[in-house]
């Protein structure tokens, strides 16, 4: 929580949240994964590791999980959190060019990606190249999970996938919606 505190009052533009994210979203969010063997989940800022510690708890040791964090203090605690899982990697790598580091993994596709990103205050310019691209590396039946604490991306989520399933989790702080998108 140390942690958390500190690099929210750092990096406040970066991180989008005023606290961590609570086990109940956590477990929420896993809701919506269908766990198998050998997936590929991508995820996007796993911040003090709250949801990767879920989604590596849950998943097969046969899949791999790749999370992508921009803020160095939280991307070494992360490391270090959860360097006994040897189907884990963190990369320093921004969500933007997520597909560059894929192609570098020689990965075309995705089982799930589950997204931490704050959405309501990315550059209208970075939604647009970032949602070109996701639905490009998820495969047929992947989804993309993605959680805030407003629904003011719902409508622009509906024009990028099918489908788009909302959640809801009341108890943390804020309180957050979660959308499933296909």
């Amino acid at each position: 929580m140390k942690l958390f505190v500190k690099e929210v009052v750092n990096s406040m533009k970066y991180i989008g949240a005023i606290a961590p994210s609570s086990k109940y979203l956590a477990n929420n969010i896993i809701k919506h994964i269908d766990f198998d063997e050998n997936q590929i989940i991508l995820e996007f800022g796993c911040g003090n590791g709250a949801i990767t510690k879920r989604i590596l708890k849950q998943m097969s040791t046969c899949s791999r999980l790749i999370s992508l964090e921009i803020n160095d203090p939280f991307m070494k605690h992360c490391q270090d959190k959860f360097k006994v899982y040897n189907n884990f990697e963190i990369y320093n790598h921004s969500a933007i060019d997520f597909d560059l580091l894929l192609n570098e993994l020689e990965i075309e596709k995705v089982d799930y990606l589950v997204s931490s990103l704050p959405l309501a205050i990315l550059p209208k310019a970075d939604l647009d190249i970032l949602f070109k691209k996701i639905p490009q590396y998820l495969i047929n039946d992947g989804s993309f999970v993605q959680y805030q604490y407003s629904l003011n991306k719902y409508k622009f989520l509906k024009t990028v996938f099918d489908s788009v399933k909302l959640g809801f989790t009341p108890i943390n702080l804020p309180p957050a919606f979660i959308y499933r998108c296909s």
